[in-house]
């Protein structure tokens, strides 16, 4: 006897046929209006590189004037009063700035000179200081009292006090923050206890990650020692208030 077969489906006129609910999409990612606009924004992103590819390349011709394929400090720094001007702030570009730039820049343990790709790199290095150097100059306005461009213990105490909203840091605090933030900058020699215009930058953010319990005793200073604390002083809300 033969296997019975089922009927074939939807063979009844009177039934609806099943709908197909949505539109199939395309495997082509520049299919369609939205592909049409990824496609013109990606157009539009490869043609900024280029740009951007075709000043840099501007950049490092005229700075290499010894046609050595390299800059050396002389022409990087070129590079740098360049961006300041364009900028349009006041910046000096001292022998220690461009070294330390330099420094920062180089990918090859030989920081005398700088590749086309390792002068962008330090250009980028130089446009973000830039961008916070009025943080920078207001920082060091209110707390550099006595005007040598760095913070020394106590003044980076008045600072950190501000941090703290007010509340005075401890001697393990202020330990914790320099052995991390203490890393050499334009003015300043790494460890030598001071905070340099470049390493005022890490002070924040490396207070944001202050352990709990860097200081075992927890204790404040007591009234004597946060009157003695340059440009700031304990108001009666027990908070520093800078002068």
């Amino acid at each position: 006897p033969s296997r019975p077969t089922c009927p074939p489906l939807h063979t009844d006129p009177t039934m609806p046929k099943p709908v197909s609910h949505g539109r199939k999409k395309s495997k082509n990612p520049f299919a369609g209006a939205t592909g049409l606009k990824r496609a013109v924004s990606l157009s539009q992103r490869q043609k900024d590189m280029k740009q951007k590819r075709k000043r840099i390349e501007e950049i490092f011709a005229d700075a290499d004037t010894s046609y050595t394929g390299s800059l050396n400090r002389e022409e990087f720094a070129t590079v740098l009063e360049k961006m300041v001007e364009e900028a349009g702030v006041e910046e000096p570009v001292t022998p220690t700035a461009v070294e330390w730039v330099m420094q920062r820049a180089d990918s090859t343990g030989d920081s005398s000179t700088l590749s086309m790709e390792e002068m962008e790199k330090g250009m980028g290095v130089w446009a973000s200081y830039l961008g916070r150097k009025e943080f920078i100059d207001d920082i060091m306005q209110r707390f550099d009292l006595d005007g040598d461009g760095k913070l020394s213990r106590e003044e980076l105490k008045s600072y950190v006090c501000e941090l703290k909203g007010g509340e005075i840091p401890t001697a393990a605090e202020l330990d914790w923050i320099i052995q991390r933030c203490d890393k050499g900058g334009f003015n300043t020699v790494a460890g030598d206890g001071f905070i340099g215009r470049i390493e005022l930058l890490d002070v924040a953010d490396e207070w944001c990650y202050l352990p709990r319990d860097v200081d075992s005793d927890g204790s404040l200073l007591d009234e004597d020692e946060a009157s003695a604390i340059p440009g700031s002083a304990r108001g009666k809300s027990g908070c520093c208030v800078v002068q």
